[in-house]
C-alpha cells in the first residue's frame, strides 16, 4: 500500500529559524511557540556591583590623632597623680585634721571645734529610710523622732541605743512599735554625738547638744554588752545617772561635710 500524502496548506509558510530567535523548536509554527525575550541579568545588576566594595582582610588602622590623644591623657594622669598623690601615704587623706596637725608638729588645741549639727545632718542620711527626713517615722513600723520622749530625754540613753541597737516593743508618743534597730557602733564618737545633737535640735525638738565625750564614756561603760537594748532596759537606764566624762586632752576637730 502506498502512503497517503499529507495535505498541505499553501497559506502556512515554512518557519524561518533565523527569523524567530528564541524558539524552543524551530519546526513548530511561529504562532504555536512562545517567544521569550530574556533580560540581560548582568546589565541589570551592574549598578549594584559597582556599589559593593571589594572584601579585604585585616582591620582598619587606629587613627593617629586618637593614639596621640590617649598618650596625652596617660601623661596628664601620671603627672596629676605624682603631684597630688601624697606619696601614697595612708595618713594623707585622714578625716581627722587633729591627727595630721599633731603629726606636723602642731598642737591639737589649735584645731577648730566640730560643727555637730553639720556632722549629724550628714550622718542622719543613714536613718531617713526608716525615720524619714522629717523625723515622722512610718506609722506602725518605725517610731517617730519628732517629739519622741526618749529623744528629748537623757542623752546617754540615745547614745546607748545607737551603740548597741534596739529590740522588741517600745512605747513612743502613746504608740507601740515592735521591731529591731541595728547597732551603729561602727560610727565614730563625733558622728554619734552629731546625729544625736541633730535629732534633738531638729523639727519641734529643742534639746541641747551632746558632746562626743559623753558618747565615748557610754561606749566604755557598755563595752561588755553583747546584745541590743530592750524597752524595759532603756527605762531602767534612763533612771541611772550618765557616765562620768573624762576631760579631753584636745577638742573635737572639724569634720568634713558634704
Amino acid at each position: 500500500m502506498s502512503e497517503t500524502p499529507k495535505p498541505t496548506n499553501p497559506e502556512v509558510p515554512t518557519p524561518d529559524t533565523n527569523k524567530y530567535e528564541g524558539l524552543r523548536n524551530p519546526a513548530l509554527h511561529p504562532t504555536d511557540v512562545e517567544i521569550r525575550n530574556s533580560p540581560d541579568v548582568l546589565a541589570m545588576h551592574q549598578q549594584i556591583i559597582r556599589e559593593m566594595s571589594e572584601p579585604k582582610d585585616g582591620v582598619a588602622p587606629t587613627p593617629v590623632w586618637l593614639l596621640m590623644f590617649f598618650f596625652a591623657l596617660i601623661g596628664w594622669g601620671g603627672y596629676y597623680i605624682a603631684q597630688h598623690g601624697g606619696g601614697f601615704r595612708a595618713d594623707v587623706y585622714n578625716e581627722n585634721p587633729a591627727v595630721l596637725y599633731r603629726q606636723a608638729g602642731g598642737t591639737a588645741d589649735a584645731a577648730k571645734p566640730v560643727d555637730l549639727m553639720a556632722v549629724g545632718k550628714r550622718t542622719f542620711n543613714n536613718c531617713t529610710q526608716c525615720h524619714q527626713v522629717n523625723g515622722a517615722g512610718i506609722p506602725g513600723a518605725f517610731p517617730p523622732l519628732d517629739g519622741a520622749e526618749r529623744v528629748s530625754g537623757p542623752p546617754h540613753v540615745l547614745a546607748a541605743i545607737l551603740l548597741h541597737g534596739l529590740h522588741g516593743p517600745i512605747q513612743v508618743k502613746g504608740q507601740t512599735f515592735n521591731g529591731d534597730m541595728p547597732a551603729w557602733g561602727q560610727l565614730s564618737d563625733e558622728e554619734i554625738a552629731g546625729v544625736i545633737t541633730y535629732v534633738r535640735a531638729s523639727w519641734s525638738n529643742k534639746a541641747p547638744e551632746v558632746s562626743p565625750a559623753l558618747v565615748k564614756a557610754m561606749r566604755t561603760q557598755t563595752a561588755a554588752q553583747a546584745g541590743p537594748w530592750t524597752g524595759a532596759a532603756l527605762d531602767a537606764l534612763a533612771k541611772e545617772p550618765p557616765p562620768a566624762i573624762e576631760s579631753e586632752a584636745a577638742p573635737v576637730t572639724e569634720a568634713k561635710t558634704n
